[in-house]
């Protein structure tokens, strides 16, 4: 996926956009306060997201300088369901690849709450998160 300057998506300098909610909301999970590590992009960013200097410095931004609350009532408003959902998934999914299959996770439970993603919504997709990180499956 390119900018969202390609996908027609005009949005002012620094505003949010739904590719930056997506990276905020991991890069909170990981604690993180900027997208870089030692001057490359830290190991926290999603795979597919065309990291061009807007989404960067649009990340750098609401990691760095807007509150949680805020940024998750930006989110909430700006989002669809589906994209909510997705976000939601992800932060969960990455919360398994981590090894921890604790569904109550406080921050990313906070996250999905202010997304407006219930663990109602989730539930259908929890047993399909679970088995890909099912690693035990292949012990030798």
């Amino acid at each position: 996926m390119g900018s969202w300057s390609e996908l027609d998506a005009i949005y002012p300098p620094l505003a949010l956009t739904p590719a930056t909610v997506l990276v905020v909301a991991l890069g909170h999970v990981a604690g993180a306060t900027s997208i870089y590590n030692d001057g490359q992009l830290a190991s926290f960013l999603p795979a597919g997201l065309g990291y061009d200097a807007e989404l960067c410095a649009r990340a750098e931004h609401y990691l760095a300088t807007v509150p949680r609350a805020r940024f998750l009532e930006e989110s909430r408003a700006l989002l669809s369901p589906r994209q909510r959902l997705i976000v939601a998934l992800r932060l969960h999914e990455r919360q398994l690849a981590a090894g921890n299959p604790s569904t109550s996770h406080p921050l990313v439970a906070q996250i999905c709450a202010g997304l407006g993603v219930s663990p109602g919504d989730l539930a259908p997709h929890r047993a399909t998160l679970a088995l890909l990180h099912d690693h035990d499956s292949f012990a030798q």
